[in-house]
């Protein structure tokens, strides 16, 4: 679990304030949503599902 619990922060590589994914910790569940246009929508997952999530990327099964 981050640091930061309970408000919206931007990864530690985020260098020139483009868009980004933007991530929210709370007790009960994940948010996600994109930096530039937050109204646009958010995304909400269960911690579990953001472990395996972030196992994936880990692994490589998310490469672009």
């Amino acid at each position: 679990m981050p640091v930061k619990r309970h408000e919206w922060f931007l990864p530690r590589r985020t260098h020139n304030g483009g868009t980004c994914v933007e991530t929210k910790f709370t007790d009960d569940a994940v948010f996600v949503r994109n930096n530039l246009r937050p109204t646009a929508g958010t995304a909400e997952f269960t911690h579990e599902e953001w472990k395996i999530f972030v196992a994936g990327v880990k692994d490589g099964d998310y490469e672009v």
